[in-house]
């Protein structure tokens, strides 16, 4: 989605930079005046296409740095996230889990919050792709799915978010002697 600054007159000079969503807008109307004879000019507008915050990678570090407790069986929430290239998107979503494996279908989160079916959206899972990945595309570990593929070649995996780690998994750091070692 692009942002634009309206135009300034000849001769004014106005820096902006706007942020929406992920595209960055710079307008610059710095006019250099050769003579006082050149025809007015249409001031410029760059647009700076920034990549786009990857919910898939925010989601995937989270889970990389925290872990995650074993997903007990029922029906658990889940964030569903999508990447394709550089596009990225996440859902809401809740999906049945049997003896830690998830048991189809998956349900994605509408606005009004209802749920449909994966496949309601449009989406299936690539043959094969499953056929490829056997038993273990269905396998819970570390509170995430195994990566999925559909069949419009996006990749995919579920974050059963509520049974993240609380704090980091990552070692403490010692102290400094003078800190740890009182005479």
């Amino acid at each position: 989605m692009a942002f634009f600054v309206p135009a300034l007159a000849f001769g004014q000079r106005d820096s902006t930079m706007a942020k929406h969503d992920s595209t960055v807008v710079k307008h610059d109307t710095a006019a250099h005046v050769i003579a006082d004879t050149l025809p007015p000019k249409k001031d410029t507008t760059v647009v700076i296409q920034t990549t786009p915050a990857s919910c898939y990678k925010e989601w995937s570090d989270v889970f990389a740095e925290r872990g995650a407790k074993p997903v007990p069986d029922g029906m658990q929430e889940v964030v569903i996230a999508f990447k394709n290239g550089e596009d990225y998107h996440c859902f809401m979503g809740k999906v049945e889990v049997v003896g830690g494996k998830i048991k189809a279908p998956l349900y994605v989160q509408t606005e009004n919050g209802a749920y449909k079916t994966f496949a309601s959206m449009g989406k299936k899972l690539d043959p094969e792709f499953v056929a490829a990945s056997g038993d273990q595309l269905w396998k819970i570990t570390d509170g995430m799915s195994a990566l999925f593929k559909t069949a419009d070649n996006e990749y995919g995996r579920l974050f059963f978010y509520k049974f993240v780690s609380k704090g980091g998994n990552s070692n403490k750091a010692a102290p400094s002697p003078a800190d740890l070692i009182k005479d």
